[in-house]
């Protein structure tokens, strides 16, 4: 098992925003569902649910790498970077697989849900691995001694 080398002000932050994405993602969910028992639609039962815990989840991811709370120091930055990008590849060819197969298996040609859902998924990806970045480049220059 491996530990999680995080200090106690870097846990405190992740639990903070951890619970704040938790109250985000509750009151998303009341505020859907009163819209939904007022007649609003925005998007089918289970696309809806998952469009907001997506938003919510990288709303939790993008605030924890903000303030360095995602991981702590590591030796060797190369080979989380080639784990990183494995793991985007993977993430990427199963959205698509999950795509395809769900495009294929809607009933009628106008349910598009599979596609939000994989739009969605990408933007949110790409916006995550921004704030990744320019988070490294920031402790980068905060690492400078001068």
């Amino acid at each position: 098992m491996r530990k999680n080398k995080l200090d106690e002000m870097q846990l405190q932050k992740r639990n903070k925003i951890g619970n704040q994405a938790f109250m985000l993602l509750s009151y998303l969910l009341m505020i859907d569902i009163g819209l939904y028992g007022l007649g609003f639609r925005w998007l089918k039962y289970p696309t809806n649910v998952w469009i907001i815990m997506i938003a919510c989840m990288t709303y939790y991811l993008i605030r924890i790498i903000w303030q360095s709370s995602y991981i702590g120091p590591q030796g060797s930055s190369k080979s989380s970077a080639r784990k990183a990008r494995y793991l985007m590849g993977a993430v990427g060819f199963v959205a698509g697989v999950t795509a395809f197969i769900l495009q294929k298996s809607a009933a009628n040609g106008d349910d598009n849900t599979a596609i939000i859902l994989f739009v969605f998924s990408l933007v949110m990806l790409i916006i995550v691995v921004g704030v990744s970045i320019i988070a490294k480049w920031q402790n980068k220059d905060d690492n400078i001694n001068l």
